[in-house]
This record gives C-alpha cells, sequence and structure tokens, in this order.
C-alpha cells in the first residue's frame, strides 16, 4: 500500500516545521487529501475486478446490466435485427459466457427491449458494484455502442438512448458524441480498409440468430420502426476517406502537427496497453475487445505516417 501523500505530507512538515506535531499534521493533510481518495478507488476497483472476474463466474448481476442496455440501446432503432442479435452475441463470445450466464445474458436483453425498462434503475445497480470505475463504465459504453453502429447506421433514438445512458453515468454529453464519432470510424477503418470486423462470425452464431425460437429473434418482425434517422450524422462518416478515418481513429484534426499526430498515436496506445488496462481492473476478456482497438489505432497511425512520410 503506497502512501506517497502520507510521507511526502510528514517530510515538508518536517523539514519546515521542525517539530513532530506539525509533520504529523501535515502526514494527515496528505493521507486525507491524496492518498485517501486514492486506495478508495483502487479498492472500486479490485470489487469490480472480483465482480466481473472468471473466479467470480462473471457475476451474473454485471451480465444482466450490460445485456439489458444492450436490448434497451437496440430498440432504439426500431426493431431488432440480425446485426443486433449477431453483436450480442459476439459479446458473449468475447466474455465466454457460460451456458448459464448466456441464458441471464438472452433475458436482459429481452427485459431491455421492452418499452417500461428502468434505465435509472439498472444504473443504480451498476454504480452499487463498480463504482466511479471510468474503466468500467468506458467499456460498457464501448459494448453498448457497438451495438448501436452494428447495422452500419445509428437511428435517432439510439442515439438519444446512448447520450441518456451516458448521461447517467456520468459522462458528459460531449465525451459521448467523441466516444460515438470515435467507434463509428473505427468501425469504418476497420470494415472499409482493414478488410475485417469486431463481429465474430460462427456456424453457431448463424443457426442461433435464424432459429425462429430464440429468446432474441421472436416478436421483431412486426415492430414499427421510430422513424427518422441522423442522416447528416450517417453521411458524414460513410463518406468519409480512408484518411479521413485514420485521423478520427486517433482523435485528431487533418491540421494537426506531426509532433501532435505521434502524441495522439502513443496515448492511445498506452491508455489500451494490457497492463495499463489490467492495473485498472479489467478482465483479459475485456482487455481482448480492446486489442482489437489498439490494432486499429496503429493501422491508422501507419496510415498518416505514410501519407505524410513520417519516420
Amino acid at each position: 500500500m503506497k502512501l506517497t501523500g502520507t510521507i511526502f505530507g510528514f517530510l515538508l512538515g518536517m523539514f519546515f516545521g521542525r517539530n513532530i506535531l506539525v509533520a504529523v499534521v501535515c502526514a494527515l493533510i496528505g493521507y486525507f487529501v491524496f492518498d485517501k481518495p486514492r486506495l478508495e478507488k483502487n479498492e472500486k476497483r479490485q470489487k469490480a475486478y472480483k465482480a466481473f472476474s472468471k473466479d467470480a463466474n462473471y457475476n451474473l448481476t454485471l451480465v444482466d446490466i450490460t445485456f439489458s442496455f444492450m436490448g434497451y440501446i437496440a430498440r432504439g432503432a426500431g426493431r431488432i435485427n440480425e446485426e443486433h442479435i449477431g453483436t450480442a452475441y459476439s459479446v458473449m463470445q468475447m466474455m465466454q459466457l457460460d451456458e448459464n450466464a448466456k441464458k441471464v445474458a438472452m433475458s436482459a436483453f429481452n427485459a431491455g427491449k421492452q418499452p417500461d425498462f428502468n434505465v435509472d434503475s439498472k444504473v443504480a445497480e451498476l454504480k452499487a458494484i463498480i463504482g466511479d470505475n471510468d474503466a468500467f463504465i468506458d467499456y460498457i459504453l464501448e459494448i453498448q455502442i457497438q451495438v448501436a453502429l452494428s447495422d452500419g447506421v445509428l437511428q435517432k433514438q439510439e442515439h438519444d438512448r446512448l447520450i441518456i445512458l451516458a448521461a447517467s453515468l456520468g459522462v458528459s454529453v460531449q465525451s459521448m458524441e467523441r466516444l460515438i464519432s470515435i467507434r463509428y470510424s473505427e468501425m469504418m477503418f476497420s470494415q472499409r480498409f482493414r478488410n475485417s470486423s469486431y463481429s465474430y462470425e460462427s456456424s453457431e452464431q448463424s443457426s442461433y440468430q435464424h432459429n425462429s425460437n430464440s429468446s432474441y429473434g421472436n416478436s421483431y418482425g412486426n415492430d414499427q420502426s421510430y422513424g427518422n434517422d441522423n442522416s447528416s450524422y450517417n453521411e458524414q462518416y460513410q463518406s468519409q476517406s480512408k484518411l479521413d478515418a485514420a485521423y478520427k481513429v486517433l482523435g485528431i484534426d487533418k491540421r494537426a502537427s506531426d509532433d501532435e499526430v505521434k502524441k495522439a498515436h502513443r496515448r492511445l496506445m498506452l491508455k489500451y496497453h494490457p497492463d495499463r488496462l489490467a492495473s485498472q481492473g479489467l478482465t483479459e476478456e475485456m482487455i481482448r475487445m480492446y486489442t482489437e482497438k489498439a490494432k486499429d489505432i496503429q493501422a491508422a497511425f501507419d496510415l498518416i505516417k505514410k501519407e505524410r512520410g513520417l519516420k
């Protein structure tokens, strides 16, 4: 346990006050101002890690919350389509859920798409488990964005529901819009320019999607569409060039300097480094999704370097 603030406060007190009482007071200030908040945050991260680790069999409450959010977001498209179902299934594979957890996930997805689904209640459940662990919140929002974008079109109510969910989790509209924008560009870059996809494909998934008795698959055919989509939003990203997408993957403007390009690349590669993610409480299964993001970040950087003639 590192008590950097406490030790530093004590040393400062001894140096300037030359009195043990002053040193103790300064040590206490260092503890309560610097060390205690950090220790509490680490404790919450460890709690979240244990709750969502393989040893805990993927705490079924978290599985329920995550997939109910997915159903809620997907329903914003007006009807659940095969792309939504495929993404939900690929997340199950990524998490390596057992059969019992899969049943919980399917039931939760269906509950989330119901008109009376209570987002605030589920958010409260989530916060009780993970606290203010930003890494977990980002991870869960990443999954929801992936669901919304799974069919390549962001419908207006999908977008609105993403914003509502983000706000409930303490994420600003601006931050969420930026996350959606970056994720859209990553998808475009991955699928159009790297000829790859985040989705898993298997015969098992295919049969699952087309099974008329599937918990996901029924009762959607006659759903009425909510209507208007974000036309300008979708057109903006569908029409972007390979190089445009690369810059957006790095989260920078085409007018950025060479140094800014390099700094953005370093910052993102550090952010998604497996060791750093593990230190934030994410499990190996969660890190796996970010490994794919890191591949696209590197590919985008390589493209920009080539276009600019950087070494």
